[in-house]
């Protein structure tokens, strides 16, 4: 198949601006529901994700769905970084474990063409935040620890980061081996002929 990929477009770059309601139950429903607006107003293929932490421990006072807006829309990530510490004080060794898990969504003229989500592997919340170790965007990663490798997130190097991004690579491997079905080879072939 022709790698398609060199004319993926933001929707930024097409004038669309869609505000879809992440209403959804689950990871792969908020995907979903992405997917589809956008795709209402694209005449493409379109692609969208949603994924979030999930921290066993806290139960129902954690909604993974939210991770990003757990503490309202217009927090920092400073702001965020030390509620969630806040919330896991008296948390020790695995009580403190998290876990990502990322879904993905293909649409097409509003209707799913593919959906499926994965988990990444486990890590642990660290107990404290060195600032040193804060991106923006990725406030999680800034206080996640992996046990296997001794490390906070920002510390691995690429091999030991692409182990722990394996939400990501499940996802990688499920969506290719779904563009080269033969359904989406002959859609392909239509679209792009």
């Amino acid at each position: 198949m022709k790698d398609y990929f060199d004319i993926i477009q933001f929707p930024e770059d097409v004038n669309i601006n869609v505000k879809a309601e992440e209403n959804g139950q689950t990871f792969i429903q908020n995907a979903e529901i992405k997917a589809r607006e956008y795709s209402k107003h694209y005449k493409g293929f379109v692609i969208s994700t949603d994924g979030g932490v999930i921290i066993p421990v806290l139960g129902e006072n954690w909604n993974p769905l939210k991770t990003k807006r757990f503490c309202g829309e217009d927090t920092t990530d400073s702001e965020r970084i030390n509620l969630l510490l806040d919330l896991m004080k008296d948390k020790t060794g695995e009580e403190r474990k998290m876990v990502w898990k990322e879904a993905i969504a293909l649409a097409k003229e509003g209707k799913i063409l593919f959906s499926t989500q994965a988990d990444g592997i486990e890590g642990l919340l660290e107990k404290s935040f060195d600032e040193k170790k804060y991106k923006p965007g990725i406030w999680v990663c800034s206080v996640w620890f992996f046990p296997q490798f001794n490390k906070n997130f920002f510390d691995l190097n690429t091999n030991e980061k692409k182990r722990t991004e394996i939400s990501w690579e499940k996802l990688k491997e499920s969506t290719h081996n779904f563009l080269n079905s033969p359904i989406m080879e002959s859609n392909f072939s239509m679209v792009f002929s």
